[in-house]
């Protein structure tokens, strides 16, 4: 398979800056002193004479009801505003009423100059429109916004040849978690699998050897489940699938210059032969089919009646242990462990999740305004010095320094203060997705997983920004088939004897080949396909 090499960062999560006055045209006034933040790194002032007005509007906070403090209070403003020598006026929309917010804007010739979207749907339309500016002439003077991205966010800021947008925030990758009961392995003597073949040989174990000592056959080797729509992704059974380099329902890579459909894909196959190999040996709980919520399958993480899983890291945490102990009525020793190693080499946990969300510039702001708006960024996303103050809070409140590292104190404050200083959230976005430190971990443990678990971070794969044909009657219907043939096959209801009917009723009835064209045409025009 053609794969881009990933680089971490990761990341989902929170964005936005202060909601403000609305926006403004394309003014220049006289360079001023900025308003210096005090001990702040950005005090000594900005390398721009002369002052801009940008406008922000700015969809993604994970906080809209936070209050915005004055210029005075917000120390963040006051950094970003002094650094870039700029006067910066954010509207943060309502919740729900984001689209008609920005439509009316532009409507009304009030267009934003910085504009976060969060779907590439929304940056393709409204470049479509001739609204937002080609960015790709003003790249190369930002080296270390280029770098701060992997190849594949930048790849989702393309859009008929151009760049249009950078990177939103980070996605967070690597919490999922495969987890193993080590205490059960130690208790049948069995050492941590590292093969698919090892995996199933300790599944059986779990399942018949009575690891808990009840003398009851009352355990299983594995739980996993799908989601109320009966799609299988990220509730465990697509881990299982990756270990032979495939993943459902809908994915699509690129090899030898064509799209391969792994939902056909032999590799699928075996899969689900694998999986089905799993449901006949009986070390899958039953209650698979009803664990459509992550809720219920961290119920029977607590109950520990199960030997792997694949969970949030952060049932590592002391609240979620603390549950085990009330719903199980002890605590097990649950380890965190790679991924098995697949016949075909792949070891992999999951894909880095699609940069759906961005930062699009209105051609309207012009060249100056564009250049000092990607300065804004950069500065923002690239500068380790003001990295705390905007990923963490304020200095003193949300962070410190502890021998010369920064140690971010949020859980320990107060609801009173956390409360007063809701505003931070607003400013989060620059974030990285893979700082251990941002999410606060309290088991040593939960954030040695997290670190680790990125190496098994894949690149997202060159389908996750295809867009759907509005021509194509059958794709919904397509999507449940495959959907639902898939759950057949691994469960056995279906026998497997049966793999080419499937690939055939594809063929046939659903125009898999009409569908293929489409995103063949799609995959050259991203260049994935030459």
């Amino acid at each position: 398979m053609q794969r881009k090499r990933l680089v971490f960062p990761v990341l989902a999560a929170m964005l936005g800056l202060g909601a403000l006055s609305g926006c403004t045209g394309n003014e220049t006034t006289p360079e001023q002193p900025g308003s210096a933040a005090g001990g702040n790194p950005s005090a000594q002032g900005s390398k721009f004479p002369s002052k801009l007005k940008i406008s922000m509007f700015n969809q993604g906070t994970f906080n809209a009801a936070a209050p915005v403090p004055s210029r005075e209070e917000d120390v963040q403003r006051q950094m970003l505003e002094s650094a870039m020598n700029i006067d910066l006026n954010m509207v943060i929309p309502q919740a729900g009423q984001a689209t008609t917010k920005l439509n009316t804007l532009i409507a009304g010739g009030d267009i934003p100059d910085l504009i976060f979207l969060k779907t590439r749907t929304d940056l393709a339309q409204y470049d479509d429109q001739g609204i937002l500016a080609d960015l790709t002439p003003y790249m190369d003077q930002f080296p270390e916004l280029k770098k701060r991205f992997s190849e594949d966010s930048w790849d989702a800021m393309k859009y008929k040849g151009k760049i249009i947008a950078v990177p939103g925030y980070d996605n967070v990758n690597g919490v999922r978690s495969l987890f193993i009961r080590n205490d059960w392995l130690k208790k049948l003597n069995l050492q941590v699998p590292t093969t698919p073949d090892e995996l199933f040989e300790v599944m059986k174990a779990f399942t018949e050897r009575d690891p808990d000592g009840n003398g009851k056959k009352d355990t299983y080797g594995f739980i996993g489940g799908m989601n109320k729509e009966g799609v299988l992704q990220t509730y465990g059974f697509d881990v299982l699938m990756w270990m032979f380099g495939v993943n459902p329902p809908n994915a699509i890579d690129v090899k030898d210059n064509k799209p391969v459909l792994l939902f056909t894909d032999p590799r699928m196959k075996e899969a689900l032969t694998y999986i089905n190999r799993m449901m006949e040996a009986k070390v899958v709980d039953p209650d698979w089919v009803t664990m459509n919520t992550p809720d219920l399958l961290d119920q029977k993480l607590f109950k520990g009646k199960v030997g792997v899983m694949v969970r949030d890291a952060r049932r590592l945490e002391p609240d979620a242990q603390q549950k085990m102990q009330e719903v199980g009525g002890e605590v097990p020793e649950w380890i965190i462990i790679p991924p098995m190693k697949g016949p075909y080499g792949d070891q992999i946990l999951e894909t880095k999740t699609y940069q759906s969300n961005s930062w699009a510039i209105s051609v309207k702001a012009g060249k100056d305004k564009i250049i000092r708006i990607l300065s804004m960024l950069e500065y923002l996303f690239t500068d380790e010095k003001v990295y705390p103050h905007y990923a963490y809070g304020v200095e003193g409140i949300h962070w410190k320094l502890v021998d010369g590292k920064v140690k971010n104190i949020i859980p320990e404050l107060t609801k009173e203060v956390k409360d007063k200083y809701a505003w931070v959230d607003h400013y989060k976005f620059p974030r990285r997705g893979d700082d251990a430190e941002y999410f606060s971990f309290k088991n040593p443990k939960t954030a040695e997983a997290f670190t680790n678990n990125q190496q098994y971070v894949m690149p997202t794969l060159p389908g996750a920004g295809l867009t759907d044909d509005p021509n194509d009657s059958k794709a919904a219907e397509r999507v449940r088939y495959i959907n639902e043939t898939l759950i057949k096959f691994m469960s056995g209801k279906e026998p497997l004897s049966n793999w080419d009917t499937y690939i055939k009723t594809l063929e046939t009835k659903f125009d898999l080949q009409k569908y293929t064209d489409h995103i063949t045409a799609q995959l050259k025009q991203q260049g994935y396909i030459k």
